[in-house]
């Protein structure tokens, strides 16, 4: 028990507000033990919303369990202000961290909960704003001072003035700036799309590129960059992380975190020098679009989050910023398609193993897919695309796959290396037999 609930129910206000909040204090101090199937009629249809899983006493306590863990032994209690419908409290956890607690219910009886906000408060001066493309250097010095751990092995990204070249390729994206003391010390990224679960279509944020200052961790800067995504939460079904399977600095955070799948993602690197071959095919045209479109809905149709194009939807993707991703970069032969944005600087990389550092500029694949039998030209079309990268200084060619996706076992033939990672879409339930499926990746969102 964090502390005793007993004196806490008693100074909480006897309103709409404090009746409910009095309830939440209590079952966080026993950990969820006793809560109901009916305890979640306490919450207003909106605010269900964005709870992920079934409604049941379990999946309830496991919330309370997993807020404790996350927040730690609440140590401190005290009611700050309060009105019939919105209280506000402040709690110190046994992590010292401050927390503003927000509760505000229902006009009308049975006085549900519309709204719960937890807020950390700060010793220092906190401020948080959208990034653009001005911000360019700041936020790449940012992401070159955090490199991603796993084991031995750390990796950066050093995209300097073309740090924010990603987003151009996205309908909707949001960069997070967060600042200590006037210091930028935080990023974050969210960009929302929709995705195909089960047969169902989802509306989403995929959260990415977090990174937060060696010196700045442990203050609550994760939360804070990623407030910039508020504005996306009331009209999406949930989000999507990915986490390479050897960070597990970023897994021990996600350790509460609900709807992991059980397939991971493949990361597969092609050695363009190593791979490349003669020019193949024919760039495409608009007046490919329809084909294209078909094509790549036969490839990838089974695949869990992949949603099926139309010519149209095919045409926005590759004149959203054609400089990147346009016609040009997506090559045909009758029974295969490629189709590369050559990052290179964009998204330039550095690996360090045992001190010595490698440096990697690479391309991606962005679409790819192939006919019945037709393997062979899909090789082929990766290797034409080695060589040309080769020759404008590209020495890597990155292609995402799964275990259980088509061409997968090709893919992994081809790779000079291949990372692993697992992904989460909280707020939206893995289906029965997702693995079996195969998980599709767009490259654009990773």
């Amino acid at each position: 028990m964090s502390f005793d609930p007993e004196p806490l129910a008693r100074q909480i206000p006897d309103t709409p507000a404090g009746r409910q909040l009095a309830w939440w204090a209590t079952l966080q101090a026993r950990d969820g033990e006793g809560v109901s199937d009916a305890d979640w009629e306490r919450y207003s249809p909106a605010f269900l919303q964005r709870v992920s899983g079934q409604l049941t006493a379990e999946r309830l306590a496991e919330i309370f369990r997993n807020d404790g863990a996350r927040m730690g032994a609440i140590v401190e209690f005290r009611v700050e202000s309060a009105s019939d419908l919105e209280i506000v409290a402040f709690a110190r956890t046994a992590k010292d961290r401050k927390l503003t607690i927000t509760l505000t219910v229902e006009p009308v009886p049975p006085h549900r909960i519309e709204q719960f906000r937890f807020e950390r408060k700060h010793d220092f001066k906190l401020e948080v704003r959208e990034a653009g493309p001005d911000d360019a250097l700041t936020v790449a010095d940012i992401e070159r001072r955090c490199p991603i751990v796993m084991g031995d092995t750390s990796v950066w990204f050093d995209r300097g003035a073309d740090y924010f070249a990603f987003s151009r390729l996205l309908e909707d994206c949001t960069v997070g700036l967060a600042s200590v003391d006037g210091v930028p010390a935080a990023i974050s990224c969210g960009a929302e799309r929709v995705v195909r679960v089960g047969g169902e279509l989802k509306r989403i944020i995929v959260v990415s590129h977090l990174r937060v200052l060696p010196e700045h961790q442990r203050k609550g800067l994760w939360g804070a960059a990623n407030g910039v995504l508020n504005k996306y939460w009331d009209h999406v079904d949930g989000s999507q992380a990915y986490i390479a399977v050897d960070n597990l600095g970023m897994q021990h955070g996600f350790a509460n975190t609900p709807d992991k799948w059980d397939q991971i993602v493949q990361r597969v690197e092609l050695d363009c020098a190593a791979l490349g071959g003669p020019m193949t095919g024919s760039s495409a045209t608009p007046a490919d679009g329809a084909d294209i479109a078909r094509r790549l809905n036969r490839f990838h149709d089974a695949e869990e989050l992949f949603v099926p194009y139309t010519a149209e939807s095919f045409a926005a993707r590759v004149e959203r910023a054609p400089d990147l991703y346009g016609w040009d970069k997506v090559w045909l032969t009758d029974g295969a398609i490629v189709g590369v944005w050559p990052a290179g600087a964009a998204l330039r990389s550095v690996t360090e193993t045992g001190g010595v550092q490698t440096v990697t500029v690479p391309a991606v694949v962005m679409d790819y897919a192939f006919a019945p039998g037709a393997e062979a030209e899909l090789d082929a079309l990766l290797r034409a695309w080695c060589g040309a990268l080769t020759a404008r200084g590209v020495d890597t060619l990155v292609i995402y796959t799964s275990p259980a996706s088509p061409g997968s076992a090709l893919v992994n033939s081809l790779g000079r290396s291949t990372g692993d990672f697992f992904t989460w879409t909280p707020g939206i339930a893995v289906p029965e037999g997702a693995a079996e499926r195969g998980l599709y990746t767009d490259a654009a969102y990773f």
